[in-house]
């Protein structure tokens, strides 16, 4: 239950994140709403099975930045499923950056308020 209800979440972050960073003139689009399914099932798969090899290879260069280096990781796998997904766009390194940030921000805290109301089966 819980893994659906995150997908859904970070479905409804990838559609209001296009439109809020739109609006702020960033070049962040998502054309359809099915887009925004295989963006969402993309990043989750990304951020599951290769950022943790990523960031195993670059601990180093995250050690020596006290962690920033995360978020260029971070900016790679927006970019990365930008690249694999033909209705999904980003446009330039910083607008990937501002993505990843956000997105992952929102997440967080959409998730921590949401799982406050539900009720674990156990």
């Amino acid at each position: 239950m819980k893994l659906i209800l995150k997908v859904l979440i970070k479905i409804a972050a990838v559609i209001g994140l296009s439109y809020l960073l739109s609006k702020f003139g960033l070049q962040v689009t998502v054309n359809e709403p099915l887009d925004a399914v295989k963006v969402a099932i993309v990043l989750s798969l990304l951020n599951t099975f290769l950022k943790p090899i990523i960031s195993f290879f670059s601990l180093p260069i995250s050690c020596l930045t006290l962690g920033l280096f995360t978020l260029v990781i971070s900016a790679a796998m927006v970019k990365l499923a930008d690249s694999l997904l033909a209705g999904f766009s980003i446009g330039g390194v910083a607008n990937g950056w501002l993505t990843a940030l956000i997105f992952s921000l929102g997440f967080t805290f959409i998730c921590s308020t949401v799982e406050k109301f539900i009720v674990d089966d156990k």
